[in-house]
């Protein structure tokens, strides 16, 4: 069995801090990440954001979010 990477540890531990932000279920804070396209976006800059504090990460997920989901319906 291969070790999981550090960007696959990094991308459970936001799904953590974000459903307890988001007052989610790690479920529904996994799932919302995926279709939002930010769990590619924690995966690729995991290695700059895991540098920084919880509340960082959360707001620059939001960002993210923002900025380039493709379906805007998820927003709301």
């Amino acid at each position: 069995m291969t070790k999981p990477s550090g960007a696959v540890w990094f991308l459970a531990f936001c799904v953590e801090i974000y459903k307890h932000e988001k007052n989610m279920s790690g479920r529904q804070a996994y799932h919302y990440l995926f279709r939002t396209g930010a769990t590619g976006y924690i995966i690729r800059c995991w290695e700059a954001l895991h540098t920084t504090g919880h509340l960082y990460i959360v707001d620059s997920i939001d960002d993210y979010i923002k900025n380039h989901a493709a379906d805007t319906s998820l927003l709301s």
